[in-house]
């Protein structure tokens, strides 16, 4: 899937949301015989496609190997993200020390690595940041349809509950970071596969970005390696895969991301949106008058 402009962007994220909404036996009941599903589509938009991985970003850091040095990796883990605690403390006094989740999730919007992997709501700022760069590189847009994920890899029903996910970030960050133990983290009392959420949006840019993270459990591999080929979401007419469908990625020209960040542009997705305040007004005005943006 490749596209040239904006309007053939969403016509696709369109079709791929026709293909893959689907109805299948719910428990015996007159009134609601069939559940329904319609995909629950997050984005995350890169400017190198081919040189990509969708991978946190202490793990493309670092690079460990799973499992011999699962340890010593995930108490470097630990230090990187207690250094960052202790220099910032000072700054955001409205966060208590021992809150991790709270502090991994700043730790990650002011550009520490860590296991957290961002994505969007909005596919139009995936689309943003794809063409941000302006390099002549092909970009792509990956799209994870969040309910067949979850479904696929956890067995879970379409809407899993904030506690049930509030539990499972903190398993995560108990075993994977704080209090990881010697023994290899295979067994079934680890949580092994990303685990997807809404964060509390502490800063605005979170909140104008629409942001998502995945957090990665256990396996410490990029996140197609758990895709088996039948998981591809296509937008062809006849799809066997429409209960399955979990991940497909939209490619973009490299020739073509100037004029699509002028199209995104009329529809108020910019610098200032993406970047509020006046960092993001200078970046606007930067490129506004750059020669990139000039005609």
């Amino acid at each position: 899937m490749e596209i040239d402009s904006v309007q053939k962007y969403l016509d696709i994220i369109e079709k791929l949301k026709h293909n893959y909404t689907y109805e299948e036996p719910a428990c015996p009941n007159i009134l609601f015989p069939k559940q329904v599903y319609v995909p629950k589509f997050i984005f995350r938009g890169h400017g190198d496609h081919k040189n990509y991985k969708i991978l946190p970003g202490i793990f493309r850091t670092h690079n460990p190997s799973y499992g011999v040095v699962a340890t010593m990796y995930s108490q470097m883990e630990y230090n990187v993200l207690h250094d960052f605690i202790s220099e910032a403390c000072r700054y955001v006094k409205n966060v208590s020390v021992s809150d991790i989740p709270a502090w991994l999730e700043i730790a990650q919007h002011f550009g520490v690595p860590t296991r957290l992997l961002d994505f969007t709501e909005n596919p139009l700022v995936a689309l943003y940041f794809a063409c941000s760069d302006l390099t002549d590189k092909q970009a792509s847009v990956w799209i994870i349809n969040e309910f067949a994920y979850n479904k696929i890899f956890f067995s879970e029903a379409a809407i899993i509950s904030a506690e049930k996910s509030q539990r499972c970030i903190a398993q995560i960050i108990r075993d994977e970071i704080v209090y990881q133990s010697p023994q290899n983290h295979d067994g079934p009392s680890y949580i092994q596969y990303p685990w997807i959420y809404k964060p509390c949006y502490r800063e605005e840019r979170m909140n104008l970005q629409s942001s998502v993270f995945m957090l990665w459990g256990a396996r410490r591999q990029e996140l197609t390696s758990f895709m088996e080929s039948k998981y591809f979401m296509s937008d062809e007419n006849d799809i066997k895969n429409q209960e399955y469908g979990v991940i497909c990625n939209i490619l973009i020209p490299g020739d073509r991301k100037r004029e699509l960040l002028e199209q995104l542009n009329l529809c108020g997705i910019n610098e200032k949106l993406i970047y509020p305040g006046l960092d993001g007004v200078g970046r606007f005005i930067k490129q506004k008058y750059s020669d990139k943006r000039l005609k």
